[in-house]
């Protein structure tokens, strides 16, 4: 019996003992490095637009309307962002060009997604320009119904770091 206890004993200090050093070790420890860090210059800016912009667009058939949106990469991280344009309202028979191709996708509810990157402190200027465009043919682009109506785009941007 003694012999035993003596032996459960054993374990137990033994264990203790584990444990107790695991501990020590944490707050005994520590790093002498004077080192530290800091966080990256994060710094895109831009032209055309906010956040998110609403341009209200009132034309007529055959008429257009240009607009211009400016991306600048000072961050001292590579940077991906995206322009988006969605017709909110669809109240215009509206097409969405750049770069003198009618965009498909600006009738849908996503919307035209346009997405680039740039390299740390490229300083360069990113430009995108986009005409919406109220074609006059065929003729029901023309109908009395759109008398009066406006539409609108929300256009948004957006920049996140990519390293």
């Amino acid at each position: 019996m003694a012999l035993s206890a003596a032996g459960i004993l054993l374990c137990l200090v033994l264990v203790t003992t584990f444990l107790v050093s695991g501990l020590l070790a944490k707050f005994v420890s520590g790093d002498g490095s004077k080192g530290a860090a800091r966080t990256a210059k994060f710094a895109v800016s831009g032209s055309g637009f906010s956040e998110t912009v609403n341009l209200d667009v009132s034309m007529k058939p055959g008429e257009h309307e240009d607009r211009s949106f400016t991306v600048t990469n000072n961050s001292e991280v590579s940077v991906r962002y995206t322009l988006t344009l969605r017709n909110t309202t669809k109240n215009l028979p509206l097409q969405l060009k750049v770069g003198g191709t009618v965009q498909a996708d600006f009738d849908t509810d996503a919307g035209y997604v346009y997405t680039s990157t740039m390299p740390p402190n490229d300083g360069s200027v990113h430009s995108l320009d986009i005409s919406l465009v109220w074609p006059d043919t065929p003729a029901e682009n023309t109908d009395v119904v759109y008398s009066g109506q406006l539409d609108n785009i929300a256009v948004t941007v957006t920049a996140v770091q990519i390293d």
